[in-house]
């Protein structure tokens, strides 16, 4: 449980999954507990924790930054041997201690972990919403995700297809494209076609709508 997980749109989590417990050690986020586990990835957790057959004290997921907005995420279990940061949070849920440093705590507010099934394989995902920072450049980024939201991306849901904003400064626009989207040989006119041509209409101040996704990992591109 070792991946690096991508974080593409929000997904919904069940009751279960919130916070169970006061935080261990006299430690807390700073804006609360930040992650909830879905039903599904906490039992698929506790199984995994299980067939491991080694001594663990619980679970940490790390960001690691792609921009001040957006990271993408990793799970690993931690060993029971493992000295304790002061820089972490530890959280505890039904079955599992949840650990977080610092550093990552910021990304991950809002932030779901979830046990995803696919026709080709099945594993965890942690989902995080853009990172909340209070200057105006991430507003920016933050509306046009939503214009992108309500506009663009039930067209792209229909091929499978997904849209995140990964950063926003001096005008540009850097764009990701997920599922059905990533390799597709339509990319390139769904960006400037679709895409691009719906934030200008809503934020003529852009100046660019750049794509930096890496199309030749695209698992299941539509075409």
């Amino acid at each position: 449980m070792q991946t690096t997980y991508a974080t593409p749109a929000r997904s919904e989590a069940s009751a279960r999954g919130q916070t169970l417990g006061l935080p261990q050690r006299e430690k807390s986020f700073p804006c609360g507990p930040p992650v909830t586990i879905t039903d599904k990835a906490l039992k698929k957790i506790v199984e995994a924790k299980q067939k491991l057959g080694l001594p663990v004290k619980g679970l940490r997921v790390s960001a690691h930054p792609r921009s001040v907005l957006r990271a993408d995420f990793s799970l690993r279990f931690v060993p029971a041997g493992e000295e304790d940061s002061p820089a972490d949070s530890i959280h505890r849920y039904e079955g599992i201690d949840l650990y977080v440093a610092s550093d990552s705590a910021p990304y991950l507010e809002g932030a779901t972990i979830d046990f995803v099934f696919s026709l080709l394989s099945s594993d965890f995902k942690v989902e995080a919403p853009l990172r909340r920072l209070d200057t105006p450049q991430s507003r920016t980024a933050a509306k046009i995700q939503q214009v992108l939201d309500e506009e663009v991306i039930p067209a792209l849901a229909t091929h499978g297809g997904g849209a995140v904003v990964v950063d926003f400064k001096d005008g540009v626009v850097f764009l990701e494209l997920t599922g059905g989207c990533q390799g597709c040989r339509l990319a390139g006119a769904t960006m400037k076609d679709g895409i691009e041509a719906s934030i200008r209409r809503s934020f003529p101040e852009i100046t660019e709508v750049r794509d930096v996704t890496k199309h030749a990992d695209g698992k299941s591109p539509y075409a």
